[in-house]
């Protein structure tokens, strides 16, 4: 039976790990045998367009990193087994996991039995590996940085909940390896084109950049333990050797490290977590043995910051561990084994790496609930599986509505409504209005019926009134007989109004009439006397001949 192996993806290096052996560490780079070096392919895994190699050819990414880590399988000394775990990226989605796993299929050291490598987050392994040794707080909130080549990842996990990720890890690209390397690869070349004695910019000097830039890489991983280091650039028909400082790299890091630590404090303001719930913060990677990254976080932080002696190889310890102990996993204990029933001792730890075994959880395999927190599935059925009902859960939001709470409660008790005397205003009120609505359209009927009979009668008191003003004596012999005869005559054409007016229905309610009869007298009266004046002269002899 083979040691139990475990790999780890990065954008940079490849990393395996046996658990009492050295770790072996490769560039993510594939040379074929016909000499075309590849490489770039890490963060293309997934992407339905092939990688175009110098000759023309067309690789796909994930069979590139597959034949890449069989060569990294080999070069460890493991032998073909079912005992290996994979870190991968954990801001891989779904599409590049499945791309990985169906190109492993057909490979007989990832997959010897048909069924490919077990795949981990490498945020979860780091943490498994960290919290085996040196050890982490078992409560509170620990913010994982793996800064990595390509960029740096954030990792909020529930210490709590056996390390459970909080949230989906967010990638920050703005500070990553490569970047810092080209800063100080620009550094260097700025420094050789002050001399004269070179041109860098020049085309000749193009295909001697990849080694500068190698050479920077490395300074780089020195000055994390030396203050000052050299980097020898050789360009076309000049050898130059740069001495670069700590110093000197910490002010190339300044400004990017600023900005990523503005974009942890986003992620954790999203998440409504604050610095004082943090318990620690653990540093992966291989950009976490720069000195000046650990100085910031504690001081931005004020937590524990964490990181072991060697941070790029934690993520393949962690999958190494979860490959020989998984099988413990489902203790009660979740992160560790239990002590052993004769000794009491718990396993001690290897000598080559100096960490405990702990369990890690099968993400590929069925999974016990109790330690569902230390690994996540990238099986994409598994999210369909129904969660059982457990109660309702309150959210606290810390935000409130902006209008108040309100409660309405049915009423239990009797309705008082208003007795018959509280409701006699209104009933008088409305048949006050009726009568004055019902008045106001009988004025309205008396003065058009007035108005349409003075009308009707002009022509023949015009036509009919040729006599001469003689007869005075008539005026005192009738005081009171012109009113009411003019009232009656009023009265005589009713055709007319009926067919040039709108029928009022209310003129059909005659009974309100007897209930107001002043007022349609006195109208009648003022209306009468109003349109008498003009004709005063005249009435007089027109009703002493007709009698």
């Amino acid at each position: 039976m083979s040691d139990p192996l475990g790999l780890s993806i990065g954008t940079t290096n490849l990393v395996a790990a046996r658990v009492g052996n050295q770790p072996v560490i490769r560039r993510a780079v594939l040379a074929r045998a016909d000499g075309t070096v590849l490489s770039g392919f890490v963060d293309r895994v997934g992407d339905a367009v092939p990688l175009v190699a110098a000759d023309g050819s067309t690789h796909p990414a994930e069979q590139l990193l597959a034949d890449a880590l069989t060569e990294l399988v080999q070069a460890s000394g493991a032998q073909p087994s079912t005992d290996i775990a994979i870190a991968v990226p954990a801001h891989w989605g779904p599409a590049a996991l499945r791309a990985l796993r169906n190109a492993m299929r057909a490979n007989p050291v990832l997959a010897p039995n048909g069924t490919p490598a077990r795949l981990v987050s490498d945020a979860v392994a780091a943490l498994t590996a960290l919290n085996v040794n040196p050890g982490l707080t078992p409560h509170g909130v620990a913010v994982l940085l793996d800064f990595g080549g390509g960029g740096t990842s954030i990792t909020l996990a529930d210490a709590g909940a056996g390390f459970e990720p909080i949230d989906e890890t967010m990638r920050y690209p703005d500070f990553s390896g490569d970047q810092i390397d080209q800063a100080l690869m620009r550094l260097v070349l700025d420094q050789i084109a002050r001399t004269g004695e070179a041109d860098p910019a020049g085309t000749a000097a193009v295909g001697s950049l990849t080694r500068v830039r190698d050479e920077c890489q490395r300074a780089k991983e020195r000055l994390s333990t030396e203050a000052v280091t050299e980097v020898v650039a050789e360009l076309p028909g000049h050898r130059a050797t740069v001495q670069v400082s700590r110093s000197q790299l910490e002010s190339l890091l300044a400004d990017p490290l600023t900005g990523m630590l503005a974009a942890l404090d986003d992620t954790l303001q999203r998440n409504r977590i604050d610095w004082r719930n943090v318990s620690a913060v653990v540093t992966v990677g291989g950009g976490a043995s720069i000195p000046l990254i650990g100085q910031r976080l504690a001081q931005h932080s004020g937590a524990p910051v964490i990181t072991t002696p060697q941070p790029a190889l934690d993520a393949a310890v962690g999958a190494a561990l979860y490959t020989a102990y998984g099988a413990a996993a489902a203790a009660e204990t979740g992160l560790a084994p239990a002590a052993d029933a004769a000794t009491g001792l718990a396993p001690a730890a290897e000598a080559p790496t100096g960490l405990a075994p702990a369990p890690l959880t099968d993400f590929d395999a069925p999974q016990s609930p109790t330690v569902g927190a230390l690994a996540w599935s990238q099986d994409d059925d598994g999210a369909e599986e129904p969660v059982p009902y457990t109660g309702p859960q309150s959210y606290d939001t810390g935000m409130t509505a902006m209008r108040p709470p309100v409660q309405y409660v049915p009423a239990t008790g009797p309705i008082d409504e208003p007795s018959t005397w509280q409701r006699l205003p209104v009933l008088v009120f409305g048949v006050a209005a009726a009568v004055a609505l019902i008045a106001v359209g009988g004025v309205a009927i008396a003065l058009t019926s007035a108005t349409d009979s003075t009308d009707t009668t002009d022509p023949p008191n015009t036509s009919a009134a040729p006599g001469p003003p003689a007869s005075p004596p008539p005026t005192s012999e009738l005081p009171p007989s012109p009113p009411v005869e003019t009232v009656t005559v009023t009265s005589d054409p009713p055709p007319p109004p009926e067919t040039t007016q709108a029928p009022p229905p209310p003129t059909t309610t005659v009974v309100t009439t007897t209930t107001t009869p002043p007022t349609t007298t006195t109208t009648t009266t003022t209306t009468t006397a109003t349109s008498c004046p003009n004709r005063s002269s005249r009435s007089p002899t027109q009703t002493v001949p007709s009698r």
